[in-house]
C-alpha cells in the first residue's frame, strides 16, 4: 500500500512538472491550453487526496 501511494505521488510530481514546463512552452492561444490547465486541476487534486 506504501509502495504504491509513493509510485502515484511520484507520478504525479512529474506530471505536474511536465504541464508546468508546456504551459510555459506553448502559445497561450493554443486549443490544447484549457485542457492542459484541466488536467493541472485534477493532478493538484489527486496530490492532496494522496497527502490526505
Amino acid at each position: 500500500m506504501c509502495l504504491m501511494k509513493i509510485l502515484n505521488l511520484i507520478h504525479v510530481m512529474v506530471a505536474q512538472a511536465f504541464y508546468s514546463w508546456a504551459m510555459r512552452e506553448i502559445n497561450p492561444l493554443h486549443p490544447d491550453v484549457p485542457r492542459i490547465l484541466l488536467r493541472q486541476k485534477e493532478l493538484a487534486d489527486k496530490a492532496q487526496r494522496i497527502f490526505a
